[in-house]
């Protein structure tokens, strides 16, 4: 995968994006697993905590997770769409 990724940072951010969804899933699954909740969080200040990690220059910072204990119900996301909405089974969209 070397040379195809070389010279292209934005291949190489867009793999990184994508490593860091499968890695993210992969935590959530598990800490469900264990009895535990999770979210995952993109509103914080990316530059503030590469800074207080001391993330080095040629990297990026994905998504954060929140995981813990629930201590209450979440609350519904609004504008979900149905399910026959976003599947199509077995033909392509008309």
């Amino acid at each position: 995968m070397g040379p195809f990724h070389e010279g292209n940072p934005q291949l190489q951010r867009d793999e990184a994006q994508r490593s860091i969804g499968m890695a993210m899933q992969t935590i959530m699954l598990a800490a469900r697993d264990m009895g535990y909740d999770s979210c995952p969080m993109i509103g914080f200040e990316f530059d503030k905590v590469a800074e207080l990690i001391h993330l080095p220059k040629d990297h990026c910072i994905g998504p954060m997770i929140a995981i813990g204990k629930r201590s209450k119900d979440t609350w519904p996301k609004p504008g979900q769409l149905s399910l026959d909405e976003v599947m199509i089974t077995d033909r392509f969209r008309d």
